[in-house]
C-alpha cells in the first residue's frame, strides 16, 4: 500500500473577475474536429474564456468525406455531382459545429473568432503559437481520432504554450479542483507557471509528489515550497506524498486525480528526441492515452 503524508496552507482565493485589466489569458484557442462530439470541449473552452476575460478562437479542422465505392467510378458529369455533394456535406458539418460554437459564445458573452483549416494542413498547430492557452481533444480509445495524428504531441513539444487535453466525452466545464503532479523538475515548474491563471481561481489544489527520493531538488519537505508559492498567490493548497511501491506512476497519478475529484491535472511533459521523433516518458504516455479529466501539459 502506498504511504502518504499531507501538508497544507492557504488563503482565501480572490473573487473571479472577467475584467480585461486583470485577465491573465488574452486568447484561448480550441481545436475542433468535424467528425467528433464537440459540445463538451467547446463548453469547457467557453467557460474558461468567460472566467478569464479571454477571446475564444475556434480552429475547425475539416476532413474530406470518404468516397463510397460507387462514387469511385463516377465519370463526366457524375464527377461534378460527387464534388458538389461532398462540398454540401462539408458545409453542413461545419455549419453544425459553428452553431454549437455560436450558442456557447452568446451564452457566455465572449469575443469569438472562427477559423477553418484542412484537417491535414501542415500548419494547424501554428494557431496555438499566438494564443495563451490551447485546448485540444484527446483521441478516443475506441479508435475515433479527435485531432490529426500527432497533433497533441506536436503542440506539447513545439508550440511553447500550455496545452489542455480534453478527454473523449468529457463533461468538466468549470475548473475548481486542480491536482498538480510535482517532481521539482523544470517541466513541472513550467507547467505550474503556465497554469497560474487557473490555479489562482481554484477552490482546492492538491500537490501530488510521488517517489520524491527519485528526484533531486525537493528540499527538506517535498512539495512544501511549491505549495507555499501557490498559497502566496491566494490558493488553498494541500500536499500529498505517495510511494508508488512498484505501481505504475501514471496510473497512480490518474487514480489520485479521481480520488481528489480533480477538474484538471497540471503536469510537465517529459521525454527525449530520438531519430527526429519525440519519445515521451512512461508517465506522460499513460496520461496522454488514458486521462479521463482535462490535463494541462507544458515542457
Amino acid at each position: 500500500m502506498a504511504e502518504q503524508t499531507r501538508w497544507s496552507m492557504g488563503l482565501e482565493p480572490p473573487p473571479s473577475s472577467t475584467d480585461k485589466r486583470t485577465a491573465d489569458l488574452g486568447d484561448i484557442v480550441v481545436f475542433v474536429d468535424g467528425q467528433s462530439e464537440t459540445t463538451g470541449i467547446l463548453e469547457f473552452a467557453g467557460v474558461l474564456a468567460q472566467e478569464h476575460g479571454a477571446n475564444l478562437i475556434a480552429v475547425f479542422m475539416q476532413r474530406e468525406p470518404a468516397l463510397t465505392p460507387p462514387e469511385t467510378f463516377a465519370r463526366g458529369k457524375g464527377i461534378r455531382d460527387v464534388i458538389d455533394a461532398h462540398q454540401a456535406q462539408l458545409e453542413e458539418i461545419e455549419a453544425h459545429h459553428r452553431a454549437l460554437f455560436d450558442n456557447i459564445v452568446r451564452r457566455h458573452e465572449i469575443r469569438p473568432e472562427w477559423r477553418s483549416v484542412s484537417y491535414f494542413s501542415s500548419d494547424v498547430g501554428e494557431h496555438a503559437h499566438y494564443a495563451d492557452l490551447a485546448v485540444v481533444a484527446r483521441p478516443d480509445p475506441a479508435g475515433l481520432t479527435a485531432s490529426p495524428p500527432g497533433l497533441i504531441e506536436s503542440l506539447v513539444v513545439t508550440s511553447g504554450r500550455p496545452i489542455i487535453m480534453f478527454p473523449p466525452r468529457g463533461t468538466v466545464s468549470r475548473v475548481r479542483r486542480i491536482l498538480v503532479g510535482w517532481n521539482a523538475r523544470r517541466e513541472a515548474v513550467r507547467a505550474v507557471a503556465d497554469a497560474r491563471p487557473l490555479l489562482a481561481r481554484a477552490e482546492a489544489i492538491e500537490v501530488l509528489v510521488i517517489d520524491h527520493q527519485r528526484h533531486a531538488g525537493h528540499g527538506q519537505e517535498p512539495g512544501a515550497d511549491i505549495a507555499r508559492h501557490l498559497a502566496n498567490h491566494g490558493a488553498q493548497v494541500e500536499v500529498r506524498r505517495l510511494s508508488s511501491g512498484g505501481e505504475d506512476v501514471g496510473h497512480l497519478l490518474l487514480s489520485q486525480a479521481a480520488a481528489f475529484g480533480a477538474d484538471l491535472v497540471v503536469m510537465g511533459a517529459y521525454g527525449h528526441s530520438h531519430l527526429s521523433e519525440w519519445v515521451f516518458g512512461g508517465v506522460t504516455q499513460t496520461v496522454l492515452r488514458e486521462a479521463a479529466v482535462p490535463v494541462l501539459m507544458s515542457r
